[in-house]
């Protein structure tokens, strides 16, 4: 075990987990260095061990490089491995034969964070096979129970604002800086200014709709959405938005469901508004014969409707883990580090026309075995946001990278 590392960490989650991170990992005697790339990255981390860039993107692989060689760096710590700079940042650190970690959101949420080395989703090192999983699963020791951790929406949409305030506020440092998402932030203000106001409204819609729904015993799917800016979705499916992914789940509902089925769309909590879904939706109603046949919710419990649906179907959402987890079948239509024979079912197995009149549930033993494969190595306990939830989380992630060495 080396006795000190050099970490180089890029842009974070929008919290202050990575400064915390990079406290922690200065307090166990390591040299870190975090790069801030726009207003939001400062406001989550001023001054200390801090570096800046605020030039065209076409100068960042060179700048990464110098970086690597002047600080001497082993490992290059990051959130998100499909932005362009932190792509282009890997294939550097990894030619220089840099140690490469990634966080996300988390495969498992809201009690977990996804922390892998080498990359997640796609680029996971996770076995893509059942008897690679079985295989891996029998060397691991048996998981502990531990108490849930507790996360909270409402201060991650106050750290996501802290964020773009940063942005706006400095956004003269940064001129060349542009988001990785679709829209600017003054755009999207646009789609979450109006939610906001009409969040009551729109709760109390979904409710009694799904309570309707529950109450009359029909047999339905279950199809959550993803966010539109989520790259699992831009990249790692065959589809090129969140409207593509919905026509092709109807089409495929209306010509193979059963007659007495309903398919029940139900948007992101996240969404910003940006894309009008239910007025979609009900024009592709009418042009595939479903009326009276689907249900959209912008709202409603989805942990409830997934114990009462025949079936989940999913892009590559962290949603179709929980759903084998409550006992659900789940057909995923995207890359998923859970999609393959024995757990989610994918066009190997069947297509989605048939999955409607004919759902396959994944295996119990597998799914329980998988998640002691995803918690060993890709899960860590925790959260980005609450207090509790970043020190549980930065305890676990010192652990997996053994640099806790004054512990």
């Amino acid at each position: 075990m080396d006795t000190q590392r050099s970490f180089l960490l890029l842009q974070g989650p929008q919290s202050r987990f990575f400064k915390w991170l990079g406290e922690a990992l200065v307090a166990a005697g390591h040299r870190v260095a975090k790069v801030n790339f726009c207003g939001g990255d400062v406001f989550s981390w001023p001054w200390s061990h801090t570096r800046i860039f605020n030039k065209p993107k076409s100068k960042w692989a060179a700048h990464v490089r110098s970086l690597i060689d002047e600080l001497g760096v082993t490992d290059l710590l990051l959130f998100g491995d499909r932005r362009q700079f932190h792509a282009e940042a890997i294939s550097v650190a990894r030619g220089a034969g840099v140690r490469v970690y990634v966080f996300e959101e988390g495969y498992l949420q809201p009690d977990c964070i996804t922390f892998e080395e080498n990359g997640v989703n796609a680029a996971s090192r996770i076995p893509r096979t059942a008897e690679g999983i079985r295989e891996l699963g029998e060397k691991l020791p048996p998981l502990p129970r531990l108490p849930v951790v507790g996360n909270s929406l409402k201060r991650r949409v106050l750290d996501t604002v802290l964020h773009h305030v940063g942005n706006t506020v400095l956004w003269c440092v940064f001129p060349f800086y542009r988001t990785h998402r679709p829209y600017i932030i003054g755009r999207e203000l646009m789609g979450w200014i109006p939610r906001y106001y009409r969040r009551v409204e729109r709760a109390t819609k979904a409710v009694a709709k799904q309570e309707a729904l529950l109450s009359d015993g029909t047999p339905f799917f279950l199809y959550p959405l993803q966010l539109d800016s989520d790259f699992q979705m831009r990249l790692n499916s065959s589809f090129t938005d969140v409207p593509d992914a919905i026509r092709n789940v109807m089409a495929s509902f209306a010509a193979g469901a059963p007659s007495e089925a309903k398919l029940v769309i139900k948007n992101h909590p996240l969404d910003n508004g940006m894309i009008p879904y239910e007025k979609h939706i009900e024009s592709w109603i009418g042009l595939l014969g479903l009326e009276d046949r689907v249900v959209y919710l912008d709202g409603g419990d989805g942990k409830l409707l997934m114990d009462s649906c025949e079936g989940v179907v999913v892009v590559n959402s962290t949603m179709g883990l929980e759903a084998m987890i409550a006992g659900r079948p789940v057909y995923c239509l995207g890359q998923a580090v859970y999609a393959m024979p024995g757990l989610a079912v994918t066009t190997q197995d069947c297509l989605l026309d048939d999955f409607w009149k004919s759902p396959i549930h994944a295996d119990e033993g597998l799914v329980n075995t998988f998640l002691k494969v995803l918690s060993h190595g890709a899960l860590v306990r925790g959260n980005f946001y609450t207090d509790e939830g970043i020190s549980v989380a930065i305890e676990g992630v010192m652990s997996r990278l053994g640099a806790n060495l004054k512990g």
